[in-house]
């Protein structure tokens, strides 16, 4: 399958939010004293619920979207409202059919994790949690989280990096050349070039002794494609390498030695391959 599916029992709370037990603690109560209702299952409540939701009618073997929250719709792009989960042809959309079948059947919640279409690091998660309306027809309610697991990836990568690096958002003259930056982000390994280890808030490229020598130079327009990269001019016993984004950039560092080469930045040493645990 294409979808990570829990059946029955309980979903993992590892991977669940406060949200999603709310909702599975609410629906047991509800389902266990013969009150369970959509209008029951949402009042009461201050979380921020519906825009998060997907609502869907049974029809026969196949499910009618009736509600498609605006997170939902922000998350995927799109607005399946009215139309049946049958007409998605991809391998996601076949899977959540026979989870959605098999819930509306057995009248048992599923939780489902799957990775988002668009290649960017992202996992939706959601709880599908069913409503008998009559004996053959059952109003399925999912509510539906997008984790970003590549923002949290990248930013550990970044700040464990061997390199030192620091990210700014550039700062102009009144012709648009950058001539400073405020730092967003600053790695342990610049920290530890730089010896600084305040808070970055409210912070300038130049403030930085040791950066106070640099001739930034470029303009943000025309703009130049992302990753664009320009070596600065050697100050104060280092170098740097100017990576360039449509809002930000990426200062790159390293020591000069005498001759004026780039001292070369080691990587830790990797664990030998049967140290590594599985």
């Amino acid at each position: 399958m294409a979808i990570e599916v829990f059946q029955g029992g309980s979903i993992p709370r590892e991977l669940s939010s406060g949200t999603m037990e709310f909702l599975w603690a609410k629906w047991k109560t509800l389902n266990a004293t013969n009150s369970l209702s959509f209008q029951r299952l949402m009042e009461e409540s201050d979380l921020p619920v519906r825009a998060n939701l997907t609502c869907l009618v049974q029809t026969g073997d196949d499910f009618v979207y009736m509600y498609v929250g605006k997170a939902v719709q922000e998350g995927t792009g799109f607005d399946t409202t009215g139309r049946r989960l049958s007409a998605s042809k991809t391998p996601v959309g076949r899977d959540l059919l026979e989870v959605y079948r098999h819930t509306a059947q057995s009248g048992v919640p599923s939780f489902v994790r799957f990775a988002g279409s668009a290649g960017r690091g992202q996992i939706w998660q959601g709880l599908v949690l069913p409503i008998r309306l009559a004996p053959e027809t059952v109003f399925l309610v999912a509510y539906s989280e997008q984790i970003n697991l590549h923002s949290d990836v990248c930013a550990h990568l970044f700040q464990s990096a061997p390199e030192p690096m620091l990210i700014a958002s550039p700062i102009v003259n009144d012709v648009g050349d950058v001539r400073d930056g405020w730092v967003i982000m600053m790695n342990d390994a610049a920290r530890t070039l730089l010896d600084f280890h305040d808070g970055i808030g409210n912070l300038r490229l130049r403030q930085l002794a040791m950066l106070a020598g640099f001739e930034f130079g470029f303009k943000l327009h025309p703009p130049v494609p992302d990753g664009t990269r320009s070596t600065l001019k050697p100050a104060h016993g280092l170098g740097a390498e100017v990576i360039r984004f449509a809002n930000a950039f990426v200062l790159r560092l390293h020591r000069q030695d005498r001759a004026g080469a780039r001292e070369s930045v080691l990587a830790p040493a990797l664990a030998p391959v049967e140290s590594i645990p599985f």
